[in-house]
């Protein structure tokens, strides 16, 4: 248990020379707006470690680490984890393996960490110290064995994901992944798009929709301040309520249903300022849900045919459709395809996913193949001459 800067970096130096550190941390989120780090476990070849979180503040030390080209930092569902060490390490893995990416191109699901170790390492982890308070100290020996064992596990998990894709060919898919993992999960919220999350937001009209944009950014901005979860600041319905009859003074706001009177002395004249700036907004400056793109009158029976392709190649590969394709990019596809196809192409269509299956979208939709069933096949067929059943 590293509990001080320089136990930690003693850790560093020793975890500098190996060329695989595994990652996981324990956080607490309930009540905070940024989840509490409070425990950060490695693993090395040779090595492991839990940091304390709380009892050392400064862990860019363990940030270099991670940031270092040279070395693979395997982590398991890491979009909870990237942030929290973007803001307390200062850095993300520049080169990731995430273990749940990985068993997803392997034919296990989105599964979770205990059901992927069962699976490929044939072992079973204890339950007991799972669900824990790990803000709490001094923390019980079998919380540090849990915490430890999760990261130590993660090594010959990762060697058998990374060898287990290397002989399908699927290895540079899973790290095309990975990298795509550090981009999404190494920023923070925009304060000005928050308003597009409100529960309810969706029934305002523009004008409302100005203030709305403005008590939403408020209140993130105040959360993040005082570290608390915006529902503790105000609730969806009261930022909808608001905008939608906005009161003209601290009096008119202590009425409103959902605010407390601690609430209105605390926050009152945030919210008045905010609702004042939405209500100045001028016209054009209003926000509103975008359009959806007009649509050929067959779309979505197009988009259906088109699911059906991602489903069978998605069957054929062993993986999860979702991660060939969503409905969402499909349609994107086809809006592309409509617009004459030109500039770049839709997710579908680059990296790993376009060699799989973006050609025979693309053939699909131009109408240069059929989809038919064959001998209780679903296959393409190409015009004579040229028909290679796929």
């Amino acid at each position: 248990m590293i509990d001080s800067p320089r136990e930690l970096a003693g850790v560093v130096a020793s975890a500098a020379r190996a060329a695989v550190l595994a990652v996981d941390t324990e956080f607490m989120s309930e009540d905070t707006y940024y989840p509490l780090l409070c425990l950060v476990s490695l693993a090395w070849p040779g090595g492991a470690a839990v940091v304390d979180a709380l009892a050392v503040d400064d862990l860019s030390g363990l940030g270099a680490l991670l940031a270092d080209g040279d070395r693979t930092v395997v982590m398991h569902g890491s979009s909870q984890d990237l942030p929290l060490l973007r803001r307390r390490a200062k850095a993300v893995p520049a080169r990731l393996f995430d273990t749940q990416m990985a068993g997803a191109f392997l034919g296990y699901g989105q599964a979770g960490y205990g059901r992927l170790v069962e699976a490929v390492l044939d072992t079973t982890l204890p339950k007991a110290a799972g669900f824990t308070d790990w803000s709490r100290r001094p923390l019980a020996t079998d919380q540090i064995a849990y915490a430890c064992q999760d990261a130590r596990l993660l090594l010959p998990l990762h060697e058998q994901l990374r060898s287990a894709a290397a002989a399908r060919g699927r290895l540079a898919w899973v790290e095309e992944e990975c990298g795509r993992l550090v981009v999404a999960g190494s920023g923070e919220r925009d304060p000005g798009e928050v308003w597009r999350r409100v529960d309810g937001a969706r029934r305002l009209k523009p004008k409302e929709l100005a203030v709305l944009r403005e008590l939403a950014a408020w209140r993130e901005a105040t959360a993040a301040h005082l570290n608390i979860p915006v529902g503790y600041v105000a609730r969806d319905v009261v930022l909808t309520t608001l905008s939608m009859r906005p009161p003209g003074s601290l009096e008119e706001l202590s009425g409103t249903r959902g605010l407390s009177e601690g609430q209105v002395r605390k926050h009152g004249r945030g919210v008045m300022d905010a609702i004042r700036a939405g209500l100045a907004r001028p016209r054009d400056q209003w926000p509103a849900w975008p359009k959806p793109p007009a649509e050929e009158p067959e779309g979505k029976l197009i988009s259906d045919i088109l699911h059906c392709w991602i489903q069978k190649r998605a069957g054929e590969e062993d993986i999860l459709p979702s991660l060939l394709a969503t409905r969402d990019d499909l349609d994107a596809f086809r809006r592309w395809i409509h617009g004459g196809a030109s500039g770049e192409g839709p997710a579908v269509m680059q990296g790993w996913r376009g060699g799989l299956v973006g050609q025979d979208l693309f053939e699909i939709a131009q109408g240069r193949v059929a989809v038919r069933v064959e001998r209780g096949r679903v296959v393409l067929e190409r015009p004579l001459g040229n028909n290679q059943p796929h």
